[in-house]
């Protein structure tokens, strides 16, 4: 499962940097999860990269936002049979990263 997390990682690191973002930090919180900073002109953001995501990572990921260390939080899993989840902490395939980037980028465009 650690070679998904970090192959996840690799690509929506990829992705957006292409689209010209910024990442500042890149963290392997366990062997499923590596957790990717990005700032950009309105927000300080994390992405959670894992194959399938659990409520341990919604939960990390509310908790990194209640203390402040980010404004928003995403989740980018490579799961086929996960269901969008929707709420709190927005989640995208890895199939759809493109769609992430282009709405962090637009964002940070000045």
């Amino acid at each position: 499962m650690a070679l998904k997390a970090n192959t996840t990682a690799e690509t929506t690191t990829q992705v957006l940097v292409a689209r010209g973002l910024k990442v500042i930090a890149n963290v392997h919180e366990s062997p499923s999860a590596t957790d990717l900073a990005i700032r950009n002109r309105s927000a300080q953001i994390v992405v959670r990269c894992v194959e399938h995501p659990s409520e341990l990572d919604h939960r990390a990921l509310r908790t990194m936002l209640a203390e402040g260390d980010f404004t928003r939080a995403f989740i980018v899993y490579t799961a086929e049979d996960q269901p969008h989840l929707t709420g709190e902490i927005e989640s995208y395939p890895l199939s759809r990263i493109d769609e992430l980037a282009a709405l962090l980028a637009k964002e940070s465009a000045p």
